[in-house]
This record gives structure tokens, C-alpha cells and sequence, in this order.
């Protein structure tokens, strides 16, 4: 290995390619074969490390003319803004990255973004970097930078280049100030010398003191220190920012800029930090970690699914904190709250019902594909509207707002991860907020729609033909019927997501303002009234929304099924056993037959539940950068608390402690 590495910086120091070929090239050789083979990086970079310190006329060699490089290199932009959101948002964004993926830029002399592209090329070189410890990679860099003859310029060459980009930083914080959704969210800002531009100043004030020649280091320390309170000052309005817009009402773009803002306050720590320990052991410490960053960064530079990705986050949390807001109110703790919930929903079955049987009047009336599906999604539409009004509750609503819940849990874990212990006990509390919803739908729906059924009969008028009741018990199969299922879940979650971004909507808008000062509703009610219909309105208008498309997007997809030629359908849970209850009304079910279609039936709300459940959980730990934790042990654990008290999954405990 010694005598290949000695070949290799011998042919490197004899070669005409430019300081950055070079250095490629010894970053080549540090690369493992594999990138699974991490051990085979750390071998290279210590051959590498004990030759140079062997020879050192080759490392004098290299190192001269990596530090000319340097020198002539404008490196404080790329310190400032490698790494960063960009500031043009993601239209742009995707459109460069596109353009850049299939003909990039050419290598820019000087510019760390391209030396960085050249050096680590590869998507999964992040891999075998991080692997390779911190301080193997500080005495490789401090071996190929260290010149006796330019060590001195080089160092204060870059001293200088971190203070002006924590300069550039600073500028781009203040500006930030003055954005009018900032303003928007906290009208003091335009009256107060907020921590952005006292922040700015104090780093202005510093760099002129340094750069000048003339700190005092007791001053110098102190400048530091007040530094660091500004920098925390600035995370406290950041985060007050974002708690207002839970109340106020935020934007996707807005949610963007306040976590590039966050980004840059995070690399402004981190530049203090290096003016702070330049020269001391602690500074590699903390330069390497950004070394890091940047080369993982680098790395996805023109990836498009890592842009889609990051702005879905951004989207996320834009959305999904409203949700949270109101998951508690989906979980019954007490029998009150059971019996309570159970109620709801059985009111909720019976509009279910009625809305089965309005669906199969309109199949009846002959109309064309385009207005069957228009009437047929209205009807769906508006039904789940009225059930909201009514103070229905529809089971499948539910995992949207419980699953926001359960990542609020983790979100509350100092380590980011589940406190799978909790979310255990969690779980149980969800599902038998669930059994009660679903058992109250499916029972209120199955006999109210049998009921109807009856008299329908009773009166010799069949509710469904006989090809309507083939094709209704044909529904029943399992596959694809809970394929259909599945879809129906991911609606489910969708009109989570559309509700999470029309609360939103009516705090960013202010709609209780809006419709206190209607002329309409001035008009026709008294203030107290208007008051009463304003906040109402406003504190609903995501769950309308949301239900409304939500029956929406049950009504066309048999319809966009049927276009596209594609076996698409829903099976929702309340509409499949009220329409259970219409075939047992023909009288042409045994018993046999109806307990296993009522058994597809709960087979088809467990997959309604658990897709939409699974997907709203995902999105709302995206959302808070949080993880779930090993899904096997949460499942041992949740046996366990299942085996140790398996009433406590569908029946509330018999006693709970008043409050």
C-alpha cells in the first residue's frame, strides 16, 4: 500500500495538471473501491497521511501550490451561501437544477462550488467521507495546507475571508427585517431595533476592530459574547415567527424564507465560532463538521428529488401544524368522551346512509357518464359537509388529525426520535377512539340503509335492480376491492392535507375580520350574530374544505378510472355497509354471505385507516424533522401493553382520575 501511495504522489509531483487536478486526484485515491467498504477510505487516508509526513519535499511541493490556489481563490461568498436554500425559491430552483443535471456549469476559477463538484463528484461520496473521523481529515488538510514559506498569508488570508463572509451573513439577516410577511406576522418589528439589525451592526463593529489591527482581547471576548446572545435572540424571533403564523396564517414561500433565514443565522454561528477559535485546537473541531455539510450538499447541488423533497418538508410544515391543533379532540380518554364519540359518529351513519341511497338514485335516472359523476360527486361532496355541520364525526376523518398528534409526541423528544413508550400508550387511546367512530358508522349506516331498504320493499319498489345488486355484491371481493380501499385512504389523507392548507388560508386571510365587515351580513344580522357566523366560519373553514374535496375526489376516480381505461374505484368503509344494508333488504342474502360481507366491510375501514393513517404520520414527522424509531420494537411494545390490558384497545378504562 506504502509503495503504491509513494508511485502515486511521485507521478503527482513530477505532473503539469493544475493545483485542483491534483488534489483530485489524491481524493481519488482516498476513495474507497467500494463505497460499502468505509474501512478501505480510512486505510488510504492514513497511508496517505504517515507518507507526506515521511517525505516532506513532496508535501512542500503540493502544499505551495494549494495555498497559491487559495490565496487567489474569492472564497468568502462560497463560506456563506454553500449549503444555503437558495433565495430564488423552488420554480427557479428546480429549473436550474434541471438545466445543470444534463449540461453543467463550467468550473468557475476560484469558486468553492466548483472545487467541491471536482472533488466529490459522486452522489454517495458523503458516505465514505463522514465515515473517515474528524481528526484524520484535519491532519490530512493541515499536512497539504501547511507551507513555510506562505503559511502566514494563507492563514490570514482566510482569517479574513470568514470575516467578511459572517459580514455577508449578517447584511443578508438584517435585510430579512424588513419582508413584509414578517412584518405581517409581528408589526414591532417596524418599531423596534429588532436582534436581525442590532445583530448586524454588532458583527459590522467587530470586523472593523479586528481588521483594523487594534482589539483589545478583553473587549474582543466581550464582542463575542454579546454576539451570542444576539445570535439567540435571533433564533427567538424566528421561532416567534413561526408561532404566529400558527394564529395568522403562513405560506408555503413564507415558510421557505423562514427556514433559509434559520439556515443562514446556523452558518453565522458557526463563522463567529471560527473567527472566535482561529488558531486554536477547537477550530477544526468546528470546521470540519461545515467540511462535511458541504461536501453532502455538493453532492445532491442538481439533484431534483432532494429539491422535491426539501420543499414537500417546507409544505409540510406549512400544513401539518394546523392539523395537530386539533388531534386531541379524535382521542377519547374518558366513557364520557366514548359514548360521546360513538354517538358522533352514529349520527354520521345515518347521513351515510341517506347519501347511499341518493348515489343509487342517481345511477338509477340514466343520466351521461360526465353528470353522473358531477351529481354523484356533489352528493358526496355536500354529505360530508352537512355531517361536519351537524357535529358528526365520519371515522376515516379521524388519522389526519390523530397522526399529527403522534408526531407531536416525537417532535416533543429532545433526541428527535419516538418516545416509542408513549406513543405505545398513544396508540391504544387512537384505536379505541377509532373502534367507537367505526363501530358507529358502520352500525347506524348497515341498519338505517336496511330500514329503508324495507319499506322500499315493503312498498314493491326494489332499490337496486338486479344488475345494480350483482354489481353491488361483485364490490365485496377482496381484491381489488381493497386495492379500491387503499385509494380511498389516500383521499382520505389528501383531504387532511387540503383542510390543513385552508385553515391556513383563513388565518393568512383573516377571514373572521373579512366576514365581520361583509355589507351582506351587515345587512341581515346583528353584531353579535355576525360575530357568532364570522368565528364559526373562520375556525371551519379548513374541515369544509377539506370534506368537501374530499367527496369530491370519491365521485370522479370511478370516472377518471373509466377514461384512462384503469381499474380505478373507491371502497370507503360507511358507504360500503350502507350499501351492505341495501342488499340485505332485497332479501336475497343468506347469513353466511352477509357476515363475511360484513367482515370485508371492517377489512376495508382497517385499510381506509391505516393508509391514511400511515401517510399523515409520515408527512407530520417529515414536517418536524423527526423519526419514528424502529418500527419492530414499537410493535413488540405495543403487543406487550395489548397483552398486559387488551380491554384498553376498544373500551376506555373504568376509571380515570377526575381532574
Amino acid at each position: 500500500m506504502k509503495q503504491t501511495i509513494e508511485e502515486f504522489l511521485q507521478s503527482l509531483s513530477e505532473s503539469t495538471e493544475t493545483s485542483v487536478e491534483k488534489l483530485s486526484k489524491i481524493i481519488s485515491k482516498i476513495r474507497p473501491k467500494s463505497i460499502r467498504n468505509k474501512e478501505e477510505s480510512i486505510e488510504n487516508i492514513e497511508a496517505m497521511i504517515q507518507y507526506l509526513e515521511a517525505y516532506p519535499e513532496f508535501r512542500e511541493s503540493l502544499s505551495s501550490e494549494f495555498n497559491l490556489w487559495l490565496i487567489d481563490s474569492k472564497i468568502s461568498n462560497n463560506i456563506a451561501s454553500l449549503g444555503i436554500l437558495s433565495k430564488q425559491g423552488f420554480k427557479e430552483e428546480i429549473s436550474d437544477r434541471f438545466y445543470n443535471k444534463f449540461l453543467p456549469q463550467a468550473p468557475q476559477k476560484g469558486d468553492f462550488s466548483s472545487l467541491f463538484a471536482i472533488l466529490f463528484p459522486h452522489k454517495k461520496d458523503p458516505l465514505w467521507v463522514n465515515a473517515i473521523d474528524d481528526a484524520l481529515w484535519a491532519k490530512l488538510w493541515g499536512i497539504l495546507l501547511y507551507n513555510e514559506t506562505l503559511h502566514v498569508k494563507t492563514k490570514m488570508y482566510l482569517y479574513h475571508q470568514i470575516i467578511y463572509a459572517t459580514e455577508i451573513l449578517a447584511i443578508w439577516i438584517a435585510a430579512e427585517e424588513f419582508d413584509e410577511h414578517y412584518i405581517r406576522l409581528d408589526r414591532s418589528l417596524l418599531t423596534k431595533d429588532s436582534a436581525f439589525i442590532a445583530l448586524q451592526r454588532e458583527i459590522s463593529s467587530l470586523a472593523c476592530t479586528i481588521q483594523n489591527e487594534d482589539p483589545e482581547a478583553e473587549m474582543t471576548k466581550l464582542d463575542f459574547q454579546h454576539i451570542d446572545v444576539l445570535i439567540a435572540q435571533c433564533y427567538d424571533q424566528v421561532n416567534f415567527l413561526r408561532k404566529q403564523s400558527l394564529n395568522k396564517g403562513i405560506l408555503v414561500s413564507l415558510t421557505y424564507n423562514l427556514e433559509r433565514l434559520e439556515q443562514i443565522i446556523q452558518r453565522t454561528q458557526k463563522c463567529v465560532q471560527l473567527i472566535q477559535e482561529f488558531e486554536t485546537d477547537s477550530f477544526y473541531a468546528t470546521l470540519l463538521p461545515l467540511f462535511k455539510e458541504v461536501v453532502e450538499k455538493n453532492c445532491s447541488r442538481n439533484s431534483l428529488s432532494d429539491v422535491l423533497n426539501q420543499n414537500i418538508k417546507i409544505l409540510a410544515k406549512s400544513i401539518a401544524n394546523n392539523a395537530s391543533e386539533h388531534g386531541e379532540h379524535y382521542i377519547a380518554d374518558t366513557t364520557k368522551e366514548y359514548i360521546g364519540m360513538f354517538l358522533s359518529a352514529s349520527g354520521a351513519g345515518i347521513v351515510i346512509a341517506l347519501m347511499a341511497l341518493i348515489k343509487i338514485t342517481i345511477m338509477h335516472s340514466g343520466f351521461s357518464p360526465i353528470i353522473e359523476t358531477i351529481l354523484a360527486s356533489l352528493n358526496y361532496g355536500f354529505g360530508f359537509v352537512l355531517i361536519h355541520l351537524l357535529g358528526f364525526t365520519v371515522a376515516t376523518k379521524q388519522p389526519a388529525m390523530t397522526a399529527s398528534t403522534f408526531a407531536k409526541a416525537v417532535d416533543r423528544a429532545d433526541t428527535k426520535r419516538a418516545d416509542q413508550h408513549k406513543l405505545a400508550t398513544l396508540f391504544m387511546q387512537v384505536s379505541r377512539s377509532q373502534f367507537a367512530a367505526v363501530v358507529g358508522n358502520v352500525t347506524l349506516a348497515l341498519g338505517v340503509s336496511c330500514l329503508i331498504g324495507f319499506i322500499y320493499a315493503q312498498n314493491h319498489i326494489p332499490i337496486l335492480s338486479p344488475q345494480e345488486l350483482q354489481y353491488y355484491t361483485e364490490n365485496f371481493n377482496p381484491f381489488p376491492g381493497l386495492f379500491y380501499a387503499a385509494i380511498a385512504g389516500v383521499w382520505l389523507f389528501t383531504s387532511g392535507l387540503i383542510a390543513g392548507y385552508y385553515d391556513n388560508r383563513a388565518s393568512y386571510l383573516d377571514l373572521k375580520s373579512r366576514y365581520m365587515h361583509l355589507p351582506f351580513l351587515k345587512k341581515i344580522t346583528s353584531q353579535a350574530m355576525r360575530e357568532k357566523i364570522a368565528t364559526y366560519l373562520h375556525n371551519n373553514h379548513g374541515a369544509i374544505m377539506g370534506n368537501f374535496y374530499f367527496g369530491i375526489l370519491l365521485g370522479v376516480t370511478p370516472f377518471v378510472g373509466h377514461m384512462l381505461n384503469l381499474p380505478l374505484d373507491i371502497r370507503h368503509v360507511a358507504f360500503s355497509s350502507a350499501n351492505l344494508g341495501y342488499i340485505v333488504a332485497q332479501g336475497e342474502l343468506s347469513w353466511l354471505d352477509f357476515l363475511v360481507g360484513l367482515v370485508f366491510v371492517l377489512m376495508i375501514g382497517l385499510v381506509n385507516l391505516s393508509v391514511s393513517f400511515v401517510l399523515a404520520l409520515k408527512v407530520s414527522l417529515k414536517s418536524r424533522d423527526a423519526e419514528f424509531g424502529n418500527f419492530f420494537s414499537f410493535v413488540k411494545l405495543l403487543f406487550q401493553e395489548a397483552k398486559r390490558n387488551p380491554r384498553a384497545l376498544f373500551f376506555p378504562p373504568k376509571k380515570v382520575e377526575e381532574a
